[in-house]
Parts: C-alpha cells; structure tokens; sequence
C-alpha cells in the first residue's frame, strides 16, 4: 500500500473537497463517496459526495470541518489542512482483489488511531473525512484523507516525521490485509520490485519472471528440504543456484550471511536496441540478493531457527566446509556448478508407497492445525512457510523451465507466511515438521507417468491444506492473503490435478482415479516391480520422526 502525503499542507478545507468530489483532472473522478469520517461530522460511512448532483452538501461538509477553527479565531502557520492518500498497485486494484469499501474504512481508521488524530490519544479528536472516487489515471484503486489538524479544543496535533510514521502505518496495513509490501520498505513482508529488475526481464525474452522471485523460490525450495545448513548449502547449488557466505569481519570462521545468484545460462545472451556491433549479445552481470532481501524468513538467522543442531560443533563444521567450498569455487565460472534450470536428478527415487506416505504427513498436518487457533499466528505461519517449500521443492523438479502452478501456490503461501517484528516468530510443532520430509519427496518428482498416481494423491492433500490455511487467513480478517490463497488452490492447482488425473488414466496399467483422490490405490506399469522406499537416513524422507 502507497501512502502519500501531501509535500505541502493546505488552508482551504471547502476547495480540497470540491476537488475530491469533483470529475478530476482527467474525468476519472466516479461514484464519490465517503468512505468514513469523523463522529463529530455526523456523515454515516458510503454517503455520496459527488459535486454535479448535490454541490451544496460538498460546500457545507467542508465547511463543517473547518467550523469550530473559524469560531476560536485559530491559524496554523504552514496550513491546517492535511492530506494523506492511500493507493493499492494496479494489480491490486482489480475487482476480484481491491479492498471493499468496510476496509478501506477500516484501514482510514487505523491510520487516524495510530496518527493520534482521534480522541484515543487522550487529547480532543481532530475532524476528518476520508473519500473514495474511483480509480487513478494509472489504474491504482485509492482513497484520499483530509484532517483538520486543529483539534475540537483548538491545540493542533502533531505530525512531526509524518512520513516515516506513516510508512510503518502502511506496512501494518499490508499485512493485516495481505497487501504486496511497497518496495524498500522494512519490515513489510514480502519486499517488491525495483524498476531496474522489471526492465531486465522485458529486455531479455528467455526470463520468465524476475531473478529475484525465482531465487526467492529456489532458496526456498532448498531450505524446505534441507535438514541441516550444511545440506542447504549443496541443495542451493542442485537447483541452479551459486551461494556465496558473508563471513563475520575479521574471522572466516563464522558465517553470517549468505547471497545468491542465478547461475548464468551462456546460450541466452541478451540484445537490446542500444547494443550494436561487437556490443551484441553482451551478457547482463548476474544479480547478487542477500537472504533477506529475497524474504525476511530466508535469512541465514531464520533459517538456523529450523535446523536444532545448528549450533552443535559438528554441525557447524559441516556448513563452513560447503561455505569455504563454495567460496573457493569462485563466482565467475560458467562451467561451475548446475545452470539454472530444471533441479538436479536426485541420486535415489521414491516409490508410490513413499508419495502415500508423504500424503499422509500433510494429513496430520491439517488435523494438528484443525485444533489450532487461527489467532496463533506463530503455528500458522510456521505450517504455511512449510507447505511453501513442500510446493517450491516441486516446482523446482517440474516446472524449473517456467514457473507453473505449484511455483504460483509456493509464492503465494511464501507471501501469507511472513510475520512482523512485532510478532512471535513462526515456529514448527509436532507434524508441521514432517513437511521436511514431503519437500524431500517432491525433489524426487518425475515427470513420467509412473509417478502420476503418487503425485495426485499428495497434490490432493497438498489442497485441502491451502484451503485450511486459507480460512485461517479469512477468520483473521486477511481478505487478500484468502483470496489469493483462494486462486491457487480452486484455479491453477485444480487445473493441474485434473491434468494430472486426464494423465493418468489414459496412461496404460495404472489404476483410474476414483471419487476421492486420496483413494486411489497405486499399481505400477507391467514389468516394473513396485519400488521398495530407502531406510531412513540423512538422503531420505523421515515421517513421523519429529
């Protein structure tokens, strides 16, 4: 959410509204509307404020906002009038994602609170209204305040370092709706994109998406599979990515911090209009992203949180030697290391008993979370962080050429499972911590039809648990995180399952799907013996083990 506040107050209270409900510089002023306002104006939430047919009640609601000012004889020097807009991105302005007028009001109301400008303060509320009159010229859904900063009792409010305060405002906004976090903005969730990595992919017609979204994507998928720092490490380097440590200052013993980079892919050199000559085909430099630039969850410090015997000695030997191995590698070497593509084969696959299994881990989940409050956001988020790796971990097996649904539900369940500073960390209890296992299945997907009937199973359960996390999002007042969680799990995954199950039956000596996916019993192709899972170890899935 964009806060913008006006580089210069105002003294004109009756102008300023004959403008917001006014057709606008551009006529793209429509339906004008308050969407909230102070009690003491006695305008009720919705009433309509459209200057060509009612410009008296305009004139007048101006007017009595600025009554009592006029009455006590009070200037403001600099102006008393404050002008605050808020806008959510074109992408968020669509019908399906803009916020409903009850939260716009809501979030006009959070900023009035956490301004001071109301009574709650302790101090005599300021008069405000808030106006809604349709989309800007860029398409960006938003709302304009207005607040009188002299208060009901004549002293004036303060809004000393408005702009940092309301950027933290507006951070809060995003996350209590789900809202994409401005770019640059600390502690806001997920961080945006820059102009300069947006124009790098419209530049270069072999990128899918931006480098920064398929790192996020990639480290994710490693982490979620990962069982120790070391074994994250050199799954980093299995799915087309180049690790880098930041050790501490002065002692390469300790690692702090980490960066990545996509590996570079030689074969796809990039040529624009501008280059020309022996200039053509020149390569971009590759983009270096810390941890916690991708997600604040993907710091090497969060990351530890879900590896307990980081901290052991031996633990801490084994992630410094594959962080000095990888330092040692170098950066620069195109022949180092896996491009970025589809993940490395692991060296052992898994039968469809061990897909079941997997099923059933994410079961457990969802009847450990059915008993959880949606208010323990902790738990939640550290299911929702989990079941992102599970479906990135996938994404990275079948769809690492380009980004599909599961890399789709992975980004969006990423998105839903962040937390503030504020707020307990998300956390990783009893069967959360058996996803570890399933994101170590789904790095052994085939695209081949013998792991289909396998595949359906775990997508089916993998559904019904974006669906839990969905309502939990819901019965917290998290509309857009629901509605976007709504979109992967009945739109781009439900497309794939049936896909998948179109596959499977035309697919010969497998069994047909029955009603309920989770039925179906897996019967391997003729000739080919049904596969017995590994023992449990360090390279294999361990469910039920805590």
């Amino acid at each position: 959410m964009i806060a913008k506040v006006s580089p210069q107050r105002g003294d004109n209270t009756v102008g300023l509204l004959l403008y917001l409900a006014g057709p606008g510089r551009h006529n793209e002023h429509v339906n004008q509307r308050v969407i909230a306002a102070a009690d003491t104006l006695g305008v009720d939430d919705g009433t309509p404020l459209d200057l060509a047919t009612n410009r008296a009640a305009v004139v007048e609601l101006g007017q009595a906002m600025d009554s009592h000012r006029r009455a006590m004889g009070v200037e403001m020097r600099g102006g008393h009038v404050w002008h605050l807009s808020l806008s959510l991105s074109a992408k968020e302005s669509t019908d399906e994602r803009k916020l409903s007028d009850e939260q716009w009001a809501q979030a006009v109301r959070y900023v009035v609170e956490k301004m001071a400008f109301d009574d709650d303060s302790g101090r005599a509320p300021c008069r405000w209204v808030a106006v809604h009159h349709g989309k800007s010229v860029n398409g960006n859904e938003h709302v304009h305040l207005a607040v009188n900063l002299v208060r009901e009792d004549g002293t004036f409010a303060s809004i000393f370092r408005d702009r940092v305060r309301m950027s933290t405002i507006a951070a809060d906004l995003e996350r209590r709706f789900g809202l994409q976090a401005v770019p640059g903005r600390k502690g806001g969730g997920m961080p945006g994109l820059s102009r300069s990595e947006i124009e790098r992919v419209k530049r270069d017609p072999t990128k899918a998406e931006p480098d920064r979204i398929r790192l996020a994507r990639a480290v994710r998928a490693a982490a979620g599979a990962a069982s120790s720092e070391a074994d994250f490490v050199q799954r980093l380097r299995g799915v087309g990515v180049i690790p880098r440590p930041r050790y501490e200052k002065g002692d390469r013993t300790k690692v702090v911090g980490y960066s990545v980079a996509l590996h570079p892919d030689s074969k796809h050199p990039v040529k624009t209009a501008q280059q020309a000559g022996p200039k053509a085909g020149k390569t971009e430099p590759m983009l270096w992203f810390g941890g916690g630039r991708l997600a604040p969850d993907l710091s090497l410090t969060r990351l530890r949180e879900q590896w307990p015997d980081w901290e052991t000695e031996s633990e801490q030997r084994a992630a410094l030697n594959e962080w000095d191995r990888t330092a040692a590698r170098g950066t620069m070497s195109r022949t180092e290391g896996k491009p970025a593509g589809r993940a490395r084969r692991p060296s052992r696959t898994y039968g469809p008993q061990v897909w079941q299994e997997a099923a059933q881990a994410v079961g457990r989940v969802r009847q450990q979370l059915a008993a959880i409050a949606p208010e323990d956001t902790a738990l939640w988020a550290g299911a929702a962080r989990e079941v992102a790796g599970v479906l990135a971990a996938w994404s990275a097996q079948l769809e690492a050429d380009r980004p599909g649904p599961l890399a789709a539900a992975a980004d969006a369940l990423a998105r839903s499972a962040q937390t503030t500073r504020a707020q307990p960390r998300a956390r990783r209890e009893g069967s959360i911590r058996d996803l570890r296992g399933v994101a170590m299945v789904c790095f052994a997907a085939s695209n081949g039809d013998r792991g289909i009937t396998g595949q359906l199973v775990l997508l089916q359960q993998m559904i019904r648990m974006i669906e839990a996390l969905q309502e939990a999002h819901r019965a917290r007042g998290q509309a857009q995180h629901a509605m976007a969680l709504a979109r992967v799990s009945r739109g781009e995954l439900t497309d794939l399952q049936s896909s998948l199950a179109a596959r499977l039956a035309a697919a010969p000596g497998t069994a047909r799907p029955g009603p309920s996916a989770g039925s179906i019993t897996p019967i391997p192709a003729p000739g080919r013996p049904p596969h017995t899972p590994p023992a449990p170890g360090r390279g294999g899935p361990e469910f039920g083990r805590g």
